[in-house]
């Protein structure tokens, strides 16, 4: 087993030189990479192999975390009924993993908001007609909440463009029609993630708004053209991307234009994930997979094939597969028959670390402490009305949000 004082040093130490650029996570990326190393190198290739996976947070979730070493967790509505279940919940979780995992949860406002307690924000499309400043304050202030319950990912923000009135899956949950309005809302909620300490994910690349069909039940396709999708679905992405977006999260959506091979959705795809996403883009966070347990996947594909043709597309999180145990267990014979070379293994867990040191936060405070803390804060009396402030144009100074 690897040595995890290791890890724990590293993340106390730069715990501590973050804590200098609190007020913007982003600018502590560039030192990470270089002191994951050691660490890296004395993982198995089991724990590496765990480490491209996040599972829902059901079952018997602390074993399949010690087995299968689970690199992250992602809660439902089922799993957050209460705020203390909640944060026992990701506790036990923690307690359970000699790397700190990943948590998330699908925060985006309206109708996708897992956290009944949460301070409620409204959906993306009401959210459209207000500044960068007050998404950037609404991002700081979903961002402060999560935290302090102990998430540190949010599956936020949506950065497709509203283009089909017949889309039964995004609709309400975009910001707009007009791409600039996206990419520039989309960015600033990002921004407000990263002051609370929290990682954006930018979601369904390269674009779920001009669909008539639900992938969670079916595979859309996208039948518009190269030229327009580089035009109008992929401009807030590149917006994201400057903003340093640390995760973007793949379509189960096939574009034609793109990669024609047929019934083949983004999410694995290497022309798109790796040949677009990665090298055209120049995109170096992490990306992840939809649920792969969605229709638009399983419909055409079994769990073990999906997952291993996403990984060699090139994501470097598996979100969600319907049988975990397979899954593992084909990624680890791949690599092991030299199918998968470690190499590429290798630069996905890099990227996987090197976000979780970032969103590390040093030395662990007693759970008690936290409970108190996240009482008193999350859905709070003040924060709903600071939300009712922003929301109403009223916007207050960033720092007014500091905790």
């Amino acid at each position: 087993m690897p040595d995890r004082k290791l890890f724990l040093l590293v993340v106390i130490v730069f715990s501590l030189i973050g804590s200098l650029f609190s007020n913007n996570m982003a600018m502590a990326s560039p030192p990470f990479t270089t002191h994951i190393e050691p660490f890296l190198s004395s993982m198995s290739l089991e724990e590496k192999i765990g480490q491209l996976f996040m599972i829902a947070a059901d079952g018997d979730l602390e074993n399949l975390v010690r087995v299968y070493h689970v690199g992250g967790i992602v809660l439902f509505s089922r799993h957050t009924e209460t705020l203390s279940q909640t944060m026992q919940l990701i506790e036990r979780v923690r307690l359970a993993s000699p790397i700190p995992p990943l948590v998330a949860v699908d925060q985006e406002g309206g109708r996708i908001s897992r956290l009944p307690f949460a301070t409620p924000v409204p959906d993306a499309r009401r959210l459209g007609v207000l500044s960068d400043s007050s998404l950037q304050n609404i991002g700081m202030l979903v961002g402060r909440e999560l935290h302090a319950l102990g998430f540190n990912m949010n599956f936020a923000p949506v950065l497709d463009v509203d283009t089909c009135v017949e889309n039964p899956v995004i609709g309400n949950r975009s910001f707009s029609q007009d791409p600039y309005i996206v990419a520039r809302l989309g960015s600033a909620y990002i921004r407000g993630l990263h002051f609370a300490g929290v990682a954006a994910t930018a979601k369904h690349f390269p674009g779920h708004g001009d669909t008539s069909t639900d992938s969670h039940f079916a595979l859309p396709v996208v039948n518009q053209t190269e030229e327009r999708l580089q035009s109008l679905e992929l401009l807030p992405f590149r917006a994201a991307i400057r903003s340093n977006v640390d995760a973007i999260m793949m379509a189960h959506v096939a574009y034609p234009s793109l990669d024609p091979k047929p019934n083949w959705p983004a999410s694995l795809s290497y022309t798109i994930i790796t040949a677009t996403l990665r090298n055209e883009l120049d995109y170096k966070g992490i990306i992840i997979t939809d649920a792969m347990n969605m229709k638009a996947i399983t419909n055409f594909n079994n769990p073990v094939q999906s997952a291993k043709t996403s990984f060699q597309a090139g994501v470097d999180i598996v979100l969600m597969p319907e049988d975990l145990p397979a899954v593992y267990q084909a990624l680890l014979l791949s690599v092991r028959n030299g199918e998968i070379p470690v190499k590429r293994v290798n630069d996905s867990v890099r990227r996987v670390l090197s976000l979780k040191l970032r969103l590390t936060d040093g030395p662990a405070i007693p759970f008690g402490k936290r409970l108190a803390h996240a009482q008193k804060t999350v859905g709070s009396p003040a924060h709903r009305l600071l939300l009712e402030q922003i929301v109403s144009g009223i916007v207050p100074q960033v720092e007014s949000l500091n905790e």
